[in-house]
């Protein structure tokens, strides 16, 4: 932090959602190859008689992929916090290393709150906020962009107050 700069307030994602979306998105990823796999297994050659373990292959790769996932995540989850300063927002993450990002107040220029699919089954009034600026834009309604304080609990009031405190900024520099 700067000398004149003090932390407003730090966010924890959900854990429970943080999890899901990542064992959903892998499982979307890796079902069509366990699936051909299976087939290629059921379903052989002609003349090519395979051994019926061989259908476990394919699902043992799943279950391997996801306890990668499953360690990937809460290595992750322990290293991710998002915060806002007087000055700006900042995003601490990192799997094998802490990682920083940060953007200026001053540069924000769009503030996007999306709430899923999954966050509304999930019902744990959870969401994500975004921030675009002229250097790092959202790319579509659903803010994907490189500053994002991804699955927050009351993402609506979290929105409101770092509006509120970019609003105070802006109104200071002036």
């Amino acid at each position: 932090l700067d000398d004149d700069e003090k932390i407003e307030k730090v966010f924890k994602p959900q854990k429970t959602k943080l999890y899901l979306s990542s064992f959903f998105g892998i499982t979307m990823a890796t079902i069509f190859f366990v699936i051909m796999g299976i087939i290629g297994v059921l379903v052989p050659e002609e003349g090519y008689e395979p051994e019926p373990i061989y259908v476990l292959i394919p699902i043992g790769c799943y279950v391997l992929i996801l306890l990668f996932t499953w360690l990937f995540t809460a290595i992750y989850y322990k290293n991710l916090f998002y915060a806002y300063t007087n000055k700006r927002v900042i995003i601490r993450s990192g799997i094998f290393g802490v990682d920083y990002k940060s953007l200026d107040m001053g540069m924000i220029g769009a503030v996007n709150v999306y709430v899923s699919l999954l966050d509304k089954l999930l019902r744990k009034d959870t969401g994500s906020v975004t921030f675009g600026s002229m250097a790092s834009p959202m790319v579509t309604e659903k803010g994907s962009s490189a500053y994002k304080f991804g699955h927050i609990v009351m993402p609506y009031e979290t929105c409101k107050e770092v509006k509120a405190a970019i609003d105070k900024f802006k109104n200071t520099k002036k």
